[in-house]
């Protein structure tokens, strides 16, 4: 009886982390096929997930982006504020405070929005978001017409800009530099 219980015992010990390991890598491909589209997915459902989980910044940015693509900057606002004050994450803070510097610009305070936009910029110089916003912002103001005329013109040769933003890029700068 002895000899069975090693014997058992050792067939155990062997397949077990075999069975363990294909358990795991079939539960990681369900949840891979499980993952949300967030199109399918309700302003009120989403800000009830935000609400049970607040450091969820990326459905938050996602969320704030619905809001802001709708003008409507008093939902938007709190999601990017949120995200700018307590993301780790560089590129998501340097993309809230962009957004919160043109909801202020549009606003009508030039001062405040560019703050916030430098400081977009400081966090990740290479922000297209925030490098786009300063251009569009500066070349609307006679005393910095120039410097927003260089910024626009150095983001043509992007790679990274997508065709629309090119676009309205290359329709301020015919507007401005005419």
């Amino acid at each position: 009886m002895l000899k069975n219980k090693w014997f058992y015992s050792s067939i155990f010990i062997v397949l077990f982390p075999i069975f363990l390991f294909v358990n795991l890598e079939n539960n990681t491909e369900n949840s891979s096929n499980q993952s949300t589209n967030l199109d399918e997915v309700s302003n009120q459902e989403m800000e009830k997930v935000i609400e049970l989980n607040p450091d969820i910044m990326p459905m938050r940015i996602a969320l704030a982006n619905r809001y802001f693509e709708a003008f409507d900057y008093s939902s938007a606002l709190p999601h990017f504020m949120y995200v700018a004050e307590n993301s780790d994450d560089i590129d998501l803070k340097s993309l809230s405070l962009s957004q919160i510097g043109w909801m202020v610009y549009e606003s009508g305070d030039i001062n405040t929005s560019l703050n916030y936009i430098n400081e977009a910029l400081r966090i990740s110089p290479k922000s297209l978001v925030a490098q786009t916003y300063r251009g569009i912002i500066l070349i609307q103001q006679t005393d910095t017409r120039d410097e927003g005329i260089l910024i626009l013109d150095s983001l043509r040769s992007n790679p990274s800009l997508s065709e629309e933003d090119l676009s309205i890029i290359e329709e301020i700068l015919e507007i401005y530099e005419s």
